[in-house]
């Protein structure tokens, strides 16, 4: 007759050993594509991830960590990263927000998550630019030693930018740029700071000195690229995106010819990504101006450059994206009686591309208002 009682004590031993013998497997990527398994990351500082591998301790330095892979993730927290794959950023945040965790350190990281979508999904809501800024504020007071510091200070200054706060946007980002320096960031992070500045400065109607720290971003960049980092592909972007972004602050200043002037010269550069943006910008020029006089002829050579800047985009990048916004603003400003009945049918189309398509463009949000109009 002991078989039912021995029955019952193996049944409430089962969970605690299971426990016991449960064993935390994480892996550090790393930016050259090695990955450091079998490991329990313990502690994470603005210098690098620590942790156990075994019986012996180790640390990756911060710069060379992409991400990490979390033993026995939340189901949340998986669901979130595919979620953020797939361009779902409300879904994403949403996922990252139910993620439950007994380690703090997966805790801390599927807020950051949370904020990181919440950011992507922002397009021209600024409500929901206001909160990402608060939860990034928190999260940097709740973690200040931590490896993902400075992408948590970029977000919390590109929220604070979409939320049409550009002074504490600017301290921010400032604040970024010196730490780079300072604490050892890198000069990468010099680079992404001064680009969001210049954008934020550009949002608000500061042409003249968004101009010049787009330059300077771009120089940020050069100096980065002279020290392997495994940034190299972001940083060659991220100077497309400063010339870019010098030409558009001509078109902010309403000098339109200028604006013009400039994106041709980008055209005859011997680098893609620089032709494809230069078709874009100009076709950009060309459109604000015809629409400005009035002059539907200009739309038609607007709509060449931007089919231009598709083709030349062989990456399907931000000049991607942009054309296929302005392909779309052109049909519905060239209207009916030039495009026929479904000329606003047609418009959608290109919006719709830009939004499944390049969700985290800046491109996505205008599309979203264009189409729900």
């Amino acid at each position: 007759m002991r078989t039912l009682p021995l029955l019952l004590t193996a049944a409430l031993l089962a969970p605690f050993a299971a426990a016991q013998g449960q064993k935390i497997n994480d892996v550090v990527q790393k930016k050259d594509g090695s990955r450091i398994r079998g490991v329990e990351i313990t502690e994470f500082l603005l210098t690098g991830v620590r942790g156990k591998r075994g019986a012996e301790a180790f640390e990756v330095p911060a710069h060379q960590v992409v991400g990490i892979e979390w033993s026995n993730a939340p189901e949340q927290f998986v669901a979130g990263r595919a979620a953020m794959d797939r361009g779902d950023f409300k879904a994403a945040a949403q996922l990252f927000g139910d993620a439950q965790s007994d380690r703090a350190l997966v805790k801390a990281d599927a807020e950051f998550f949370k904020i990181k979508s919440a950011v992507a999904g922002i397009g021209v809501d600024k409500a929901a630019a206001e909160t990402a800024a608060a939860h990034a504020k928190k999260w940097l007071a709740d973690n200040q030693s931590h490896w993902r510091t400075p992408e948590a200070l970029l977000l919390c200054g590109r929220a604070e930018r979409l939320a049409g706060t550009g002074g504490a946007a600017a301290t921010t980002l400032r604040e970024l740029d010196d730490r780079a320096t300072r604490d050892g960031f890198g000069a990468v992070w010099s680079a992404r700071a001064k680009y969001e500045l210049a954008m934020t400065l550009l949002a608000d109607g500061k042409a003249g000195e968004a101009r010049t720290t787009f330059q300077s971003a771009s120089a940020s960049a050069d100096t980065a690229l002279g020290t392997p980092s495994g940034d190299e592909a972001e940083l060659k972007a991220l100077k497309t995106l400063a010339r870019v972004g010098e030409g558009e602050s001509h078109l902010a200043d309403k000098d339109f010819a200028k604006a013009e002037s400039f994106f041709r010269g980008l055209i005859n550069s011997n680098q893609p990504e620089l032709v494809a943006a230069g078709h874009a910008g100009e076709g950009e020029a060309v459109f604000l101006t015809a629409v400005a006089n009035n002059r539907a002829e200009d739309i038609r050579r607007a709509q060449m450059s931007f089919a231009k800047a598709s083709v030349a985009d062989a990456l399907g990048g931000e000049a991607s994206a942009k054309a296929n916004y302005y392909l779309g603003r052109c049909l519905l400003a060239l209207g009916a009686e030039k495009e026929g009945d479904a000329f606003k049918q047609r418009a959608n189309a290109y919006f719709q591309i830009v939004i499944a398509n390049y969700p985290t463009s800046r491109w996505a949000g205008p599309a979203k208002v264009e189409q729900s109009k």
